[in-house]
Parts: C-alpha cells; structure tokens; sequence
C-alpha cells in the first residue's frame, strides 16, 4: 500500500468521522433542549416569572435552537465545553476528572474479556460439534441474555454482603489509603508507577467486581464471532491444505489466527466504544465516579452541557477505535486494503 493510497484510506476515514460527529451532535442538542428547561431546576419553583425570564436570556435560550447549537459548536471548536449548572464547574474539568475512572474501568474489562473470550472461542471452533462446543455456547448466550446492572448486584452481594472478600462498591480505593501521584489518572497505572503497593491492591481489589461484570456481559459477542470465523477459516481450502501437507497444528492455529484478526480487531473497537459510553448502569451500581455516572447526573439536573460533551466524546471514542482497527486490519491482511 502506497503512501498516497494510506493517505486517502486515512482522509476517507478522517471525512466520515467528522460528518458521523456532526450528525450525532446535531441530535443530541435537539434532543436535550427538548426534554427540559434547566431554568426551574436552577431557580426553584417559587422563583417569579421574571426572574425565570432573566435566567433564560442569561443562558441564550430565549434565541432559535439553531443559533444555539452554533454558538455551542465555536465555543466547542475554541476548547469551550460549557459549564456545568450543577457542578457549577466548567464540564472540560469535570471530564478530565472523571474520564480516567471510565478509562481504567473500561481497559480492565475489555483485558479479561480478551483473555478467555479468545482461546475459548477458538477451542471451541477446534471441538465443533462436541460436548464442549455446545457447552461453550450455551454459556455465551447465557452471559449474552444476564442485564449487566443485575449481576452486578448479584456479585456486590455474594462477594461483599456475603462472604466480605472484596470492598464495598464506593468509588475506587480505600478512603484510609493515600492516593497515588496524578500521572496518568489510573490509579493502578500510578500506583505501579510510584510503586505504592497499598494502593495498587486497593484499586485493583476495587476494579474486579465491576470489570469483571462488565466483561462477562460484553465476552459473548467476542467469543461467538471467533468461533465462527475460525470455524469457516478452519473449513477454507487453504487450511485443509495445510494439514494435508502435514503442518503442525500450532502452524495451522497461527495462519487461522492471521485471517480471523480483521473481524476480532472490529469486535473489540465495538466492544472498547461500549465500555466507554455504555457503561452507566454499571458505573451507577458501584458508584463509580466515571463519566457515564456524570452523565446520569447530569440527565437528572436537565443539565445539557455535560450530556452533549459526554455524547461527543463517547462518539469519538467509538469512531477512532474503528478507525484504528480498520488500519491494523489493513496492516496485516491485504484483503482489507481493498
């Protein structure tokens, strides 16, 4: 592939990204300024009608919801989110605050997601048919079909209520154990960096229930799609000449592997774009001060700022995975780059 060719790969990619991000903000902001006038939740019920009137020319709702949305764009495009009417704080500082606890939540559980998601899927195209084939399966649409909010609930109460092998679901370490430097904002990250073992094992004995939550609710969709993409590169001509040629089985899984990489690495930009944005209930359940709890309390203060920004950069998030998958696809099968 030509420098010229990744260049246009690249601005194709770049092209549909920022209409995909124009798209969805224009929906969001119309669909937040419908829902509610965040005026009456700052002023009170007993506030006059005047004062109402004032507050809402304050804030440039009293002008066309088009002239909003672009005013809302400059200061977008000029590093201004807004301000929170809830936090009272600008919604650029709340995110950087929080969005390293999604970060970290969510990295966490797509790792263990991957780890036995992978391997037991590509067993599982090995044994087709078998006892353990089906096994595997039925366990996969189990784990499809459980509401994540549930087990997560179910988990706080066996591993915590119950048997108190793991700390109560409030926040993301210890109250009595000091926090690590601010670095990368992942406490496990700083804590290895400052080599702080209390806090290391804080943060990661607070991380299990709901990254393991969260990664047994989204594994299904990976382990299902390795199985059957390497159940049809098994099946291909090529890999029946190979093991007619007599290459070892770990020659064969090595070149299958290769060719199921496209639709994994898509599955996991997907999955990775869930975590991030999709991850609410959870974040709620074991209060978790990530963005997707910032967003439900924005949502309940009619807060339109935060939503919008939150929206948008869950959007991001999503479209660069893909965009970052769809390049390492190109990378290593040449069928892609077509």
């Amino acid at each position: 592939m030509t420098v010229w060719k990744w260049a246009k790969f690249l601005a194709k990619r770049m092209a549909q990204l920022f209409v995909v991000l124009i798209g969805i903000s224009i929906t969001i902001f119309i669909v937040t300024h419908a829902i509610g006038n965040p005026v009456y939740l700052i002023v009170g019920q007993s506030a006059t009608s005047e004062v109402i009137q004032e507050r809402i020319h304050k804030f440039g709702l009293d002008r066309p919801l088009w002239e909003q949305y672009i005013a809302y764009i400059q200061n977008l495009l000029k590093g201004n989110w807004g301000v929170s009417r809830y936090t009272y704080n600008p919604v650029l500082v709340d995110i950087q605050n929080r969005l390293p606890a999604t970060l970290e939540l969510s990295l966490f559980a797509l790792l263990l997601s991957l780890l036995w998601s992978i391997p037991i899927g590509v067993i599982a195209a090995f044994k087709k048919g078998s006892l353990l084939d089906s096994l595997i399966q039925f366990l996969a649409r189990l784990a499809n079909s459980v509401p994540g909010f549930w087990l997560g609930l179910v988990l706080i109460f066996a591993f915590f209520a119950k048997f108190h092998l793991l700390p109560a679901p409030l926040g993301r370490i210890d109250s009595n154990i000091a926090m690590p430097p601010k670095i990368t904002g992942l406490i496990t990250i700083d804590s290895l960096l400052a080599k702080n073992i209390p806090a290391l094992s804080s943060s990661i004995r607070h991380l299990i229930l709901p990254a393991v939550t969260l990664a047994i609710t989204v594994s299904p969709s990976i382990l299902l799609l390795t199985r059957n993409t390497m159940e049809r590169v098994l099946e291909s001509n090529f890999i029946r000449a190979a093991r007619a040629f007599g290459l070892s089985s770990l020659t064969v899984i090595r070149y299958s592997l290769k060719n199921i990489l496209g639709p994994v690495l898509t599955m996991i930009a997907m999955t990775l774009g869930y975590l991030i944005g999709g991850s609410v209930l959870i974040e709620v359940v074991f209060a978790w001060p990530g963005i997707g709890f910032y967003a439900v309390d924005a949502m309940n203060h009619s807060d339109y700022e935060p939503i919008v920004a939150v929206v948008l950069l869950c959007a991001l998030v999503y479209n660069l995975a893909y965009l970052i998958s769809d390049v390492i696809a190109a990378m290593v099968d040449p069928r892609a780059r077509l």
